[in-house]
């Protein structure tokens, strides 16, 4: 394996994430939040940084939903799998605050037709 081939740290994260889970972890959020790897793989590393460090995987998660480099497809995934670590959707993406229910309006009366307005 070299040091710089991205499918063999990917691999290698996965092994050690299966020996060592916080230096698992670490080297997994790092794949995640690269750019040096291809969007697939870090969309990969962070499905499975869930499986050893929830709250690493929900950010790494939160950063991909918000992101434009990966695919619309992936960033609904990626939104919908934070919604399993972590179910308050204000914190999917923050600074986005869920809207209030409104209260049920009366009904309006219609109103009387208005005489076209002659152009200025």
């Amino acid at each position: 394996m070299y040091e710089n081939d991205p499918d063999g740290r990917f691999e290698a994260a996965l092994r050690l994430a299966e020996d060592d889970p916080a230096r698992g972890a670490d080297a997994l959020r790092s794949i995640a939040v690269s750019n040096e790897f291809d969007p697939d793989t870090r969309f990969e590393a962070a499905l499975r940084l869930a499986e050893v460090d929830e709250a690493q995987a929900a950010e790494a998660l939160r950063s991909i939903a918000a992101s434009n480099e990966f695919d619309p497809d992936t960033r609904s995934e990626a939104a919908q799998r934070l919604t399993e670590l972590d179910p308050d959707p204000a914190e999917v993406f923050p600074g986005v605050a869920p809207q209030a229910p409104r209260a049920p309006q009366a009904p309006q009366p219609p109103r009387a037709p208005q005489a076209p307005r002659a152009p200025r």
